[in-house]
């Protein structure tokens, strides 16, 4: 985890949680062998919460039927600072605290930037 503990280490680069335009991030996610169950239902438990809070323009998760434990996440919120209040969310800390022992590897996170 981060140093302030609510995300894990290095997911948001500084630059981003200081953006005060909006910011986006393309995300991918896969489960351990066995675990595809678990966090699929520790995803579910945040969208509905995740969509619901000021700042989130867009969240969404895919995954399919071929790979079954495979996450991709977009996600766009209207500046660094809303992004900052989702991942301090108790909800959030709850889920970063159960994903830990469910995800392979780390989480892979693309920041991106609107063209306009």
């Amino acid at each position: 985890m981060s140093t302030d503990d609510t995300t894990p280490d290095g997911l948001i680069p500084a630059a981003i949680l200081a953006s005060q335009t909006p910011v986006a991030v393309y995300g991918y996610a896969r489960a351990k062998a066995g675990e595809e169950g678990r966090m699929l239902n520790e995803i579910q438990a945040i969208i509905g919460l995740t969509r619901k809070e000021d700042g989130c323009e867009q969240y969404v998760v895919h995954t399919t039927p071929e790979q079954p434990g495979a996450f991709a996440f977009y996600e766009r919120w209207s500046s660094g600072a809303h992004l900052l209040a989702h991942v301090s969310q108790p909800f959030m800390q709850t889920y970063f605290a159960a994903i830990a022992n469910l995800v392979e590897g780390e989480l892979e996170a693309h920041w991106l930037h609107p063209l306009s």
